[in-house]
């Protein structure tokens, strides 16, 4: 149980390598249990999505590494998820064509990308959440619920996130979970976010802790340690305040009333 708790990944905040954006062999739906599935942009631009969990899920989650493609660890982490009964998509943020290991998509791509993904999860009555982790995937998570506010119901930033802009704050509607790491992300920081989040009246909920996110890595051995159980509770709790909005108003403008219909 507690082996599945961090890969509930998504949860878990983790500093994202370019070793594992880049994994050198190729994926099958072999040793996964969810499908790849090829979306398009609203420019007709063709990419690949990994999705699993129960399509009936009230919950759906797309989980941001600010990695470029779609590689092992992080599908582990999402199957993990939806094994929770949450619905998971993973992006895969690398070009069509990318000879070059080092090419990436223009910040435009990476975004269209997104939005065409956060229309897919939005079944009839299902929640979306962004969750992203580290630094690059915090602010993916921030971007996605900005320029598609109208869908994203809550959004989780873990181990970054801090440095958004207010014009960015300013277009989200989501209610906002900050996992922070105070090695990382001084307090100082940490406090000048929540004022500006407060300011511009978006609903904000912060838990630090006194850790780094290597101690929490899934795939490490802290997976099962008091702190990443504490992360993985504060995070459903969190998930279920969302889930609980009113289907009706969600994703605002009075989503500050909890209840269901």
């Amino acid at each position: 149980m507690l082996r599945y708790f961090f890969g509930i990944g998504a949860m878990l905040c983790i500093v994202w390598s370019e070793a594992w954006a880049d994994a050198a062999k190729p994926l099958t739906c072999q040793a996964f249990t969810g499908r790849f599935i090829q979306l398009t942009t609203s420019a007709g631009r063709p990419f690949e999505i990994y999705t699993t969990g129960p399509g009936s899920s009230g919950t759906g989650i797309l989980l941001l590494s600010g990695g470029r493609g779609l590689n092992a660890p992080v599908l582990r982490w999402a199957d993990r998820l939806g094994a929770q009964n949450y619905r998971v998509e993973v992006v895969n943020f690398r070009p069509a064509h990318h000879g070059n290991d080092k090419s990436r998509l223009s910040a435009h791509a990476v975004i269209a990308r997104e939005v065409a993904a956060i229309d897919f999860l939005s079944a009839p009555g299902r929640k979306v959440v962004t969750l992203g982790w580290g630094p690059r995937g915090a602010r993916q998570a921030f971007e996605a619920s900005a320029v598609a506010a109208d869908r994203v119901a809550g959004t989780i930033l873990c181990g970054g996130g801090l440095s958004v802009p207010n014009a960015l704050m300013a277009k989200t509607k989501s209610l906002v979970l900050l996992i922070a790491f105070s090695p990382s992300m001084p307090p100082a920081q940490i406090r000048n976010f929540a004022v500006r989040m407060r300011m511009l009246g978006r609903p904000l909920f912060v838990q630090t802790y006194a850790t780094s996110l290597q101690s929490v890595d899934p795939e490490g051995p802290g997976y099962d340690s008091p702190t990443a159980q504490a992360i993985w509770q504060r995070t459903r709790a969190f998930l279920a305040r969302v889930d609980g909005l009113c289907r009706r108003c969600a994703p605002y403008r009075n989503y500050l009333f909890d209840y269901r219909n």
